[in-house]
């Protein structure tokens, strides 16, 4: 565990980069104390150089935690300049009552500057009080930015190792990586280029307004592409993104992007720093109840000093007159502070904002409360103790507030925020297929549709293809939805064989060129899939024996042995389920289970080429229509000939000029098409899967 250091920020003009000088203090930690980063000591000084150039990468990623960070450093600076003038001002205190006595509480002038110097230590106390405070709110600001530079910063280093390879390693047929902590799905903000991002952040550019849907498989990058509009600073647009909820209600959903926009809209880490000024419950009970035990026993004190001396002068406070003429303004103080912010708060949702941070606050308040007006009325008549009285309270609370209502409200509150700000709304809807109900993902498009087209507001909505083939099944028209909504629907396709590379780069270290090819063909380019297998790729190279090599041939081929088994199993448990229980199914239902287990059974030879079994066995028909399910089972050909095909290209040992032939690399291309054309018609998986035999066989 690394130990937690300060990371500064630049300070020259807009402060929104990290420090050079700083960021290469902790990239030199990790490079010393990290196990996973630890790498050749001559080369970390060209190492400690490349991140420097790229220092501008993580400053962009981590703008929120830079702001916050400057924003602590500014009250730092701020808090020494009061301080200064506090001393400044304790020092005439004292000084003026041991030159001047008259006015003074006392008449004694040793009593004045005692008194004088009391109150010096107490605002000294309240002085260092709130510098404790900023100080925690500093340390805590870095500590969150070291957090959050921590994951993007080993990514770069990772990236920046790979490239300082020679082919020898680069290229080999070896497996080196043990460790590769980052290959699972983390939200990291580290994002890779790619085509279909340029291509829908060019559209939001282009156009005044915009309604863009972004369908593709789940795990093919949509919610990626959303955070990366967040990051996006040459775009400059105010960017909310939120998650379908589980459960949808029309209102509440309105009210959640309303909400969310809201909070877009303040200043960078206000929210982080108005958190870490609050203190632990139990802490501030305590703190109180010693603070009033100290006052109790001080008042007490000047009580009992006070009852013994003699008083020369009617006017003489004394200690306990004057300590008990300070508590009073104090509490006066607090209940007109206390009165002047209840008043804030009652006329908040009437003042007109004059800036976005307090059109957001506006916004957060008629979320957040309802409003309740209550009138009441008395009035009584009493002579010699007898009488008559009454009274009256009419009570109202603002009713709840309808789906066209919210909307509305939505409405108008970008159209303010346009007219403060200039700059466009971007909101992104993510999960749409996480609806329970098919319907209500229609209904939640249709109940966004009155928001499209305001000006200078772009609504970005995904949804898997999947989710939308599942829809149709069931009648659900949600194709037609998004294409009678939406301006452009665009396909989040598969990554290209370079991205593959650069995203594999970044998440795991010494991770062979040969590999990222194999993990590129067998995954189709689809980034959890890719993740996933190089995944299992360093797993199953702990996982070897004593003299076993973790080769490409080695690894690749265990990889997808398991990968087939799994889908053989799961589409027997699907058959299983489906007909294996029903005396009555017929007899292609008995047919098709037959062969799926028949081909099961095969595959527990692991000595027979995987193509050979693959070529051996009969599997179910995709011809014609094919029920639900029996989908997984007319897919399996498909799936188990890619598989063999790709243990063929990968099984043969090859040297590094091999690997980066133009033959290869087309195959590997050919191959990674024909992955990701699974789930597609039949005819389109023949036609791709015989280019892919084709150019394995040109290798």
């Amino acid at each position: 565990m690394l130990p937690i250091t300060p990371v500064g920020v630049a300070m020259d003009g807009k402060n929104d980069r990290l420090s050079s000088e700083e960021l290469e203090q902790v990239a030199r930690e990790l490079l010393e104390n990290d196990a996973e980063m630890e790498y050749d000591a001559g080369l970390h000084r060209e190492i400690l150089d490349k991140v420097r150039l790229r220092s501008g990468q993580l400053s962009t990623l981590l703008s929120e935690e830079i702001a916050v960070v400057d924003e602590a450093r500014r009250a730092m600076r701020r808090f020494w300049v009061v301080a200064a003038l506090a001393l400044l001002a304790a020092v005439l205190f004292i000084a003026g009552a041991a030159l001047w006595s008259d006015g003074m509480p006392f008449a004694s002038r040793t009593a004045n500057v005692t008194f004088a110097s009391g109150l010096a230590v107490l605002g000294t106390i309240a002085v260092a009080a709130r510098w404790v405070a900023i100080r925690r709110r500093g340390v805590n600001a870095a500590r969150e930015l070291r957090t959050a530079l921590l994951a993007p910063l080993r990514a770069l280093i990772r990236l920046v190792i790979s490239e300082l390879q020679d082919d020898e390693v680069r290229w080999g047929g070896t497996l080196r990586t043990s460790e590769a902590p980052a290959l699972v799905e983390l939200h990291l903000q580290d994002t890779i280029p790619s085509r279909t991002y340029e291509r829908l952040r060019t559209f939001i550019g282009e156009h005044e307004s915009s309604a863009v849907g972004l369908a593709g498989a789940r795990g093919s990058g949509k919610t990626t592409l959303m955070r990366q509009l967040r990051l996006d600073k040459e775009l400059d647009c105010h960017v909310a993104l939120v998650s379908a909820p589980v459960q949808y209600s029309a209102v509440e959903f309105t009210r959640l992007i309303h909400n969310e926009l809201a909070q877009v809209g303040l200043k960078p880490g206000e929210a982080a720093l108005i958190r870490h000024r609050m203190v632990a419950p139990t802490l501030r009970v305590v703190l109180r109840t010693l603070l009033a035990s100290v006052v109790l026993f001080f008042m007490i004190t000047l009580w009992i000093y006070d009852k013994n001396r003699p008083v020369p002068d009617a006017l003489d406070l004394g200690w306990t007159g004057f300590a008990a003429v300070v508590l009073g303004a104090l509490i006066i103080g607090f209940m007109l502070s206390r009165g002047w912010v209840l008043f804030q708060t009652r006329t908040r949702l009437t003042v007109p904002p004059r800036t976005v941070r307090e059109l957001c606050l506006q916004q957060l308040e008629f979320l957040r409360w309802s409003t309740t007006v209550e009138r009441s009325a008395s009035t009584a008549l009493k002579i010699g103790g007898t009488g008559f009285d009454g009274g009256g309270k009419l009570s109202r609370t603002e009713r709840e507030i309808t789906h066209a209502e919210s909307v509305q409200a939505l409405r108008q509150f970008i159209d303010q925020l346009l007219a403060l700000s200039n700059k466009p709304v971007v909101i992104c809807v993510d999960e749409l297929d996480k609806l329970a109900n098919p319907a209500e993902a229609v209904e939640a498009i249709n109940g966004l549709k009155d928001l499209f087209h305001v000006a200078k507001a772009h609504f970005v909505l995904s949804v898997s293809t999947d989710a939308m083939h599942n829809f149709a099944a069931r009648g659900v028209p949600v194709r037609d939805v998004f294409d009678s909504a939406f301006d452009t629907i665009i396909g989040v396709g598969p990554l290209s064989m370079k991205e593959s590379q650069t995203l594999l780069s970044r998440r795991a270290r010494d991770f062979s060129t040969v590999f990222m090819l194999f993990c590129h063909a067998w995954s189709g380019g689809h980034a959890r899939d890719l993740i996933r297998t190089a995944r299992a790729c360093v797993e199953l190279k702990r996982e070897l024996k004593d003299g076993e090599e973790a080769t490409v041939a080695l690894l690749s081929r265990r990889v997808l042995r398991a990968d087939l088994r799994e889908v053989v199993d799961a589409t027997v448990e699907k058959l299983r389920g489906d007909h294996g229980a029903d005396d009555r199914v017929d007899d292609r239902g008995r047919d098709l289970l037959d062969q799926v287990l028949a081909f099961q059974e095969s595959l527990e030879d692991e000595s027979a080429p995987l193509r050979d079994l693959v070529e051996a066995s009969t599997f179910p028909s995709d011809a014609g229509p094919v029920a639900p399910e029996a989908q997984p089972a007319a897919t399996l050909a498909w799936y188990a000939r890619i598989a063999g095909l790709c243990e063929r290209l990968f099984a043969v040992a090859r040297p590094p000029a091999a690997w980066q032939s133009e033959a290869m690399g087309q195959a590997v291309v050919a191959l990674a098409e024909a992955r990701s054309s699974l789930g597609r018609h039949p005819r389109v998986i023949e036609r791709r899967l015989k280019r892919a035999v084709d150019a394995c066989d040109r290798v």
